[in-house]
């Protein structure tokens, strides 16, 4: 029994006395991840192309509607002729309201996550009505210390009608 409990001792010494970087903060994570998360939108939003495509890793994967996929920073210039194009013809300002985000941890570096969004634009009466509804499927990497997405995967869920037009 003593054999026992000082081999517990032992366990639970070696977890306190691991260094830091072996241990996962997850309160830390689950705030970079928020963070990672809702940073989609607001790059978005800000028409921050640049900075939309540094939301992805190194080989990570944006993967739009109809089939659009592109990599890195090739989805921030992707997303720049979408924008460009406004082929909807939303007015502005327009923006995204994210919601029911779940993240689950696959191991001290890679998460799952799901969340969904509406695009908000404003109406006839220039009041915000939700012109588009989207679910978010997530692969996340930690790469260089920070989270990023390894592949977001967006699935349009219910076009709301003409509103913002």
């Amino acid at each position: 029994m003593k054999a026992l409990s000082g081999l517990a001792a032992l366990t639970l010494l070696a977890t306190v006395a691991a260094p830091a970087a072996a241990q996962r903060d997850e309160a830390a994570d689950r705030a970079a991840i928020h963070a990672l998360l809702v940073a989609y939108g607001s790059t978005l939003d800000a028409r921050d192309f640049e900075g939309f495509g540094k939301l992805f890793g190194k080989d990570g994967v944006y993967a739009g509607g109809g089939g659009t996929e592109s990599r890195g920073a090739e989805a921030g210039e992707m997303m720049r002729k979408v924008f460009a194009g406004n082929a909807m013809g939303f007015r502005e300002p327009n923006y995204h309201v994210f919601f029911n985000e779940v993240v689950t941890f696959k191991g001290p570096d890679r998460a799952r996550a799901t969340s969904m969004s509406f695009y908000v634009v404003p109406d006839e009466k220039n009041r915000p009505a939700p012109v588009l509804m989207a679910s978010y499927e997530d692969d996340l990497v930690r790469e260089d210390d920070r989270w990023v997405f390894a592949r977001r995967t967006v699935k349009g869920l219910m076009p709301t009608g003409r509103a913002g037009k």
